[in-house]
């Protein structure tokens, strides 16, 4: 079972390696992959567990972004180089089939968010 740093530490206070350590259990519960340890770990830490989902959204957008323009300028190779037009297809359905993988985890994210986003809601009406 991981250490749990992060419930008795301030963010702040956080290194690198444990800030990272805590983005690869939200990206294994995003993939539904998270052992019931690593689960009470993120609910005992809700706002960084928000954070790091936003983040790892972000990260996710600009990496759909950068493949798009690569995607482009491949596609435009191809065709300088006279490529056969089923080379091209291929190509083309390999990075759409990639596309639809991140855009299926966007979406995985984006129910990971909203479902903290209730647990924090609901938290913070116990407090009061």
């Amino acid at each position: 079972m991981p250490t749990d740093v992060w419930t008795k530490n301030y963010i702040k206070d956080l290194t690198e390696q444990e800030l990272q350590h805590f983005q690869e259990i939200v990206i294994s519960d995003v993939k539904n992959n998270a052992s019931s340890e690593d689960k009470t770990i993120l609910s005992n830490n809700l706002e960084l567990w928000l954070y790091c989902l936003q983040l790892t959204r972000r990260e996710v957008e600009l990496k759909l972004s950068r493949f798009k323009t690569a995607l482009k300028a491949k596609v435009k190779e191809k065709f300088d180089q006279c490529a056969p037009q089923e080379e091209i297809v291929d190509l083309r359905i390999a990075e759409e089939t990639w596309r639809n993988n991140a855009v299926r985890f966007l979406n995985a994210i984006e129910k990971k968010v909203l479902y903290v986003k209730l647990l924090i809601d609901e938290e913070e009406m116990i407090e009061d």
